[in-house]
């Protein structure tokens, strides 16, 4: 009998051998607080149980993913937490304040939303085998931290510099669509400097102009600034109609292919050395023929337009096409020839827009 009781008292000092020796050392609150100060790092701790028709690797996932949001929140109080009257919190706000004022309208259409990146977290999981229960922790240290929120404001201006490079060389080669999209690409970048140059003033003590690289942050939002003031009226555009519809103009045709380009936020100017895109548009109309039948006259007529479209800046001509359109009406040519125009005036539009877009 005192054998059985000694055998069983040596496996239970076994398995809690064994089970002390496969638990991690962030599972315990004493032990966590040991091995991962305060001080020195940022922690996020979640456990539970399987739900109902939850399987093993959604639980996990779930656990980590509540344990990384309290790690975050945790950095996120203690950003919350630094003073306004840090002077570098206070010219970082100066920076925002006049960057967000100067790009307002041109990224109205923008939607910039960057959730808090903490590079350097890391996250594991442990199951207890006494209880089934799924834990997940989540830490960075500190100077880890530090070192990833410099190295990320240094690879995202990189990237801003680069995206600025290229948006230089797509304006100087009258592709100002293009560069406008990448202007409009570009802007959500500087939301995530901005939150990581936050982040590393409340959790470095010793942060300054250099480690921010603030210089360089404000450099490059002028740069952008003055991309998106030079971007603001979209494509300097020339165009030229001419509509001879039996010795006079329509014009109609040139206003109903100016109010379609006008959507791409094209700006209408009356010199061709003005601007990024010269369009030259020859629309004659001419007679075809009348038909009568049951004492009905119907008057037909052909517009034939030819398209042409000049790279102002690179004096190519990138297009010439022909397009004819026919038209009809019951009460004369010049009826038949206005309905032609009509139905040629968006296809002629369409045309343009796929060069002036490219």
């Amino acid at each position: 009998m005192r054998f059985k009781f000694f055998i069983i008292i040596l496996l239970s000092a076994l398995s809690l051998t064994a089970f002390a020796q496969s638990t991690p050392n962030w599972y315990d609150g004493d032990m966590r607080r040991s091995y991962y100060p305060a001080g020195q790092y940022f922690i996020g701790f979640a456990e539970g149980q399987r739900m109902n028709g939850e399987s093993m690797e959604t639980t996990t996932t779930r656990l980590k993913e509540a344990a990384k949001v309290e790690a975050i929140s945790t950095i996120r109080v203690h950003v919350k937490n630094t003073t306004v009257s840090n002077s570098l919190s206070q010219t970082l706000h100066t920076m925002e304040g006049t960057f967000r004022q100067s790009t307002r309208e041109f990224s109205s259409s923008t939607e910039a939303t960057v959730d808090m990146e903490i590079p350097g977290l890391q996250i594991e999981s442990w199951q207890n085998p006494q209880n089934g229960n799924i834990a997940a922790f989540a830490w960075v240290k500190k100077s880890t931290l530090i070192r990833q929120l410099e190295k990320k404001i240094t690879v995202c201006l990189t990237k801003i510099e680069t995206s600025l490079d290229q948006i230089d060389q797509l304006v100087q080669t009258g592709q100002k669509m293009q560069a406008r999209e990448l202007a409009k690409k570009t802007l959500p970048q500087f939301e995530e400097i901005d939150e990581a140059q936050r982040v590393l003033v409340a959790v470095d003590e010793n942060a300054d102009d250099e480690s921010l690289q603030l210089q360089e942050t404000h450099k490059l939002q002028q740069r952008l600034t003055g991309v998106i003031a030079q971007l603001k009226n979209g494509i300097n555009l020339y165009l030229s109609v001419d509509a001879n519809m039996f010795g006079t103009q329509y014009t109609a045709l040139k206003s109903e292919i100016q109010g379609e380009l006008s959507k791409l936020g094209c700006n209408f100017v009356t010199n061709a050395e003005q601007s990024d895109w010269a369009v030259y548009v020859n629309a004659p109309a001419r007679q075809y023929n009348k038909a009568d039948f049951g004492g009905v006259s119907s008057y037909f007529v052909y517009v034939d337009a030819t398209i042409i479209v000049d790279k102002t800046t690179t004096g190519q001509r990138v297009y010439k096409d022909y397009i004819s359109e026919k038209g009809g009406h019951t009460h004369n040519y010049e009826q038949a020839a206005c309905q032609a125009y009509k139905d040629i005036a968006p296809k002629i539009s369409n045309a343009i827009k796929q060069q002036v877009q490219q």
